[in-house]
C-alpha cells in the first residue's frame, strides 16, 4: 500500500523510518519544481537511486571524484546503447568493474538523499511494489544511518556558517598567497570550488553555481580560507524594500517554534494517541508559570503560537531585551517537551524527534540566513539542541 504528502508536514526522517521499520519494498519519489528524486526501497533498505539534479548525475559524481576524464565520459555517452544505465555501460566497456560501480554507486545515493536534507517542502509518494529500472546495478544501504549522517552534517553546518561569509560577499582567490608548503593540504573538492571562483564571485553565486552541494561547497570554501588561498572581497548588497525587522525577527522565532512544537506533538500523538495530546498540553500546563511571555500568546493545546499578540508584546519592549527573553521562554520549554518525550516514550524516539527537530530548525534558519545570523541564532539554537543530548 502506497502513502503520499508533504515534507512541509511530514520530516524526511520519518518517512524513512516508516519504510525501514516495515520493510517495504518500492519507491519514494520526492519532487519541487523541476527537481525529482527517486529512491528505491528493498525489504526497507535502500538499493538505488536517481535524481534530475545535475550534480547528482552519476557520470557527474565520477568526474567529482576524477574517476574518469570528462573526455572518457563523454565517449561513454555517445557509444552506449539507449536505455541502458551508465553504471552497466562503463562495466561493459571494461572502463571499471562491477565492484567499483558499486561504491560510487553507494555514494550517489547518500549524496542524492543528503541533497534533501536541505528542501523545506516538496510533495512525495511512496510507491510500492515498483523495482528500479531494468539493467540497473544495485547496492543496499541502511536508510537510517544515512539519516544519521544527514544530521551530523547539520550540526557541522552550523559551525560553518559562523566562518563563512553572506551570500552577498564577493570571493576572489588569493593572487600572492602567504603559503606554508608543509601544511598546505588541498582536496579535490578544493579545487572544484577554487574553479567555481574564478575571478571573482558572490558566495551565495558559488554555493548555487557549484557542482558539489551547498554542504561540500561550504567546507571546502572554509578549509581554503583557512589556507589563506581564498579572500573576501567587497559585499554587494541589493537595494530592498525597508522592512520591520522586529517583526521579520518575530515570525523567524514564531515559524520555528510553531514547527518543532508540531514534530514533538506529532511523536506523542502517533504512539499514544489521545493521551499523547493530554500529556503534551499538561506539560504546558504544569510549567506555564516559567514561560511567562507564552501564558497568554500560546495555545497549550496545539501549540499555535498567537503571532499578532506576540508582535505586539515584542514592539512595547526594547529589542534587547524581548528578543533575549522570547528565546529564552521557547527554548526552555521545547527542553520541557523534549524530555517529556525521553520520559514516555525512550530514548530511541527521544533522540528521532531530535534529529527532526535539528533538521527542521535547520531549514527555517537557512530561510532568513542573514537575520539568523545577526542575532546569533545559530549559536542559540546549537546549544539547546546539545544540551538536549547530554
Amino acid at each position: 500500500m502506497g502513502f503520499g504528502g508533504n515534507l512541509r508536514t511530514v520530516s524526511l526522517p520519518d518517512i524513512f523510518q516508516l519504510i525501514f521499520s516495515t520493510k517495504k519494498t518500492g519507491v519514494l519519489v520526492i519532487s519541487k519544481g523541476d527537481s525529482r528524486k527517486d529512491i528505491y526501497f528493498r525489504g526497507g533498505f535502500t538499493i538505488y537511486a536517481t535524481s534530475t539534479e545535475e550534480k547528482d548525475l552519476f557520470g557527474n559524481l565520477l568526474l567529482k571524484m576524477g574517476r574518469i576524464s570528462k573526455a572518457d565520459l563523454d565517449k561513454v555517452l555517445a557509444e552506449k546503447k539507449d536505455g541502458k544505465k551508465i553504471g552497466a555501460a562503463l562495466v561493459e566497456m571494461r572502463l571499471f568493474t562491477r565492484e567499483e560501480i558499486i561504491d560510487c554507486l553507494r555514494m550517489q545515493i547518500e549524496e542524492i538523499i543528503y541533497g534533501l536534507f536541505g528542501w523545506k517542502d516538496g510533495e512525495f509518494s511512496f510507491i510500492e511494489g515498483k523495482a528500479p529500472p531494468p539493467e540497473t546495478i544495485q547496492t543496499e544501504l541502511n536508510p537510517m544511518n544515512i539519516i544519521m549522517e544527514g544530521t551530523r552534517r547539520i550540526d557541522e553546518w552550523v559551525e560553518l556558517q559562523k566562518i563563512l561569509p553572506p551570500d552577498e560577499a564577493v570571493l576572489e582567490l588569493e593572487k600572492n598567497p602567504l603559503l606554508n608548503t608543509d601544511h598546505i593540504k588541498l582536496s579535490r573538492n578544493d579545487i572544484i570550488v577554487m574553479a567555481c571562483i574564478g575571478s571573482g564571485k558572490k558566495m551565495g553565486d558559488v554555493l548555487r553555481e557549484s557542482i558539489l552541494d551547498q554542504f561540500l561547497t561550504s567546507k571546502s570554501l572554509a578549509n581554503l580560507m583557512a589556507q589563506g588561498l581564498v579572500k573576501v572581497g567587497k559585499v554587494v548588497v541589493a537595494k530592498k524594500v525597508e522592512v520591520d525587522e522586529s517583526e521579520e525577527l518575530v515570525r523567524l522565532l514564531a515559524n520555528i517554534y510553531r514547527h518543532n512544537f508540531g514534530i514533538i506533538l506529532a511523536s506523542l500523538k502517533d504512539k499514544l494517541g489521545v493521551k499523547g495530546e493530554r500529556i503534551y498540553y499538561e506539560t504546558f500546563q504544569e510549567r506555564k508559570s516559567e514561560y511567562p511571555l507564552l501564558a497568554d500568546h500560546m495555545h497549550g493545546r496545539d501549540g499555535e503560537i498567537d503571532f499578532d499578540l506576540l508582535l505586539k508584546l515584542a514592539k512595547s519592549l526594547p529589542k534587547e531585551v524581548w528578543v533575549h527573553r522570547l528565546i529564552a521562554n521557547f527554548t526552555d520549554l521545547m527542553t520541557d517537551y523534549l524530555m517529556t518525550i525521553q520520559k514516555y516514550l525512550g530514548n530511541k524516539l527521544y533522540q528521532r524527534t531530535l534529529s527532526q527537530i535539528k533538521i527542521q530548525t535547520h531549514n527555517d534558519l537557512t530561510s532568513r540566513k542573514q537575520l539568523a545570523m545577526k542575532y546569533g541564532l545559530e549559536d542559540e539554537f546549537a546549544r539547546t539542541l546539545r544540551g538536549g543530548n547530554e
